[in-house]
């Protein structure tokens, strides 16, 4: 009886051992799942290259290396303005007050373009060049004082230029040479201008008081020189054909009539000849030759123009004298004499 009764226990313990056996084949182990990997952008990581203190950086992203480094080197261009196109103009206005008073002033208007170029690329380094997915990334760096090579150059150059044309533009007296010479003096100027802002830019900064000072003064200067100019005319009124003559050739302009001692300007002197009248078939025909002479205040010749007038009357010599006025505008010299002088109205 003791012996059945610890079979029956035995027995009971597999049973109970096997149940627990068979519960814990039926569950499964977990998988293990790997977080995905993160994918920085390569622009991300060009955002963290960084080039040496003091340096131009630029970055640039395409489809393949050349195209990329292209995108960083015109990064580095902008930051330098490697090319900056520049024009200055004058206006001059002129009034004449009630008491006939000319006044003249002016202003400056100046225009600025900055275009990309890079004239010294080979200095340009690669810092870092990241290429993944067909995406190109490259980083690249410039010193300072390369950046500045080329412009330096420039800078001297165009400095010597504006000296220069500041010194020829004091020492011109002919009208038209000293409105050339102050054209080129302000276009002289202009890229000096240019050559100092880019090495501005560059952090580089040069003493420019003295030929400043030197520019404002020849500006001054021009200026007064311009409120003293005047185009006179001497003797003109002493004739039909010279008071004619000289409505034709000033337009919309009035000469004034040379004082007993100008300053700065142009005299216009006109010479016509005695009639020369003679019969023909067709009547009397009168002509006169005019000359008229352009000269500076103290004398020194500018010019020279020539013309013919001429007339035909049927009856009489007074008749042919009168058709001679009459046909003064219809001359061909009178056009070619307003073209001329309205070249010496300096603008």
């Amino acid at each position: 009886m003791q012996r059945l009764f610890v079979g029956v226990a035995i027995v009971s313990s597999l049973v109970i051992l096997s149940g627990c056996a068979s519960g814990d084949s039926s569950k499964q182990e977990p998988v293990a799942v790997e977080p995905p990997v993160r994918v920085v952008p390569v622009s991300q990581e060009l955002n963290a290259v960084a080039c040496p203190e003091g340096d131009l950086r630029g970055a640039g992203l395409a489809g393949d290396y050349d195209h990329a480094l292209d995108y960083a080197v015109n990064q580095i261009a902008v930051q330098i303005q490697s090319s900056v196109t520049s024009t200055s103009r004058m206006q001059v206005k002129s009034e004449t007050s009630a008491a006939g008073e000319e006044h003249i002033t002016s202003s400056y208007d100046r225009e600025s373009q900055v275009s990309v170029q890079l004239r010294n690329r080979q200095d340009v380094h690669v810092a870092e060049t990241i290429a993944r997915e067909g995406v190109v990334g490259v980083v690249a760096c410039m010193h300072r004082n390369d950046a500045a090579k080329p412009f330096r150059n420039d800078y001297q150059s165009a400095r010597d230029a504006l000296v220069s044309s500041v010194a020829i533009l004091s020492m011109t007296t002919h009208p038209l040479e000293k409105s050339g010479n102050y054209e080129k003096m302000t276009a002289a100027y202009a890229k000096y201008r240019e050559s100092a802002q880019i090495l501005q830019s560059l952090g580089f900064n040069e003493n420019s008081t003295e030929i400043e000072e030197k520019y404002a003064k020849a500006i001054a200067d021009y200026i007064d020189y311009k409120s003293r100019y005047k185009v006179y005319i001497d003797g003109a009124y002493e004739s039909d054909e010279g008071r004619i003559l000289f409505e034709q050739i000033s337009g919309s302009v009035k000469l004034q009539s040379v004082p007993d001692s100008c300053d700065v300007g142009v005299v216009l002197e006109l010479e016509i000849s005695a009639p020369n009248c003679k019969e023909g078939g067709l009547g009397i025909s009168c002509t006169e030759v005019v000359a008229l002479n352009g000269k500076s205040c103290s004398g020194e010749s500018y010019f020279t123009l020539g013309g013919t007038l001429k007339g035909v009357g049927r009856m009489s010599e007074a008749e042919a004298k009168e058709k001679l006025l009459s046909n003064v505008p219809r001359n061909d010299f009178v056009a070619d004499w307003k073209k001329e002088i309205e070249r010496w109205f300096l603008k």
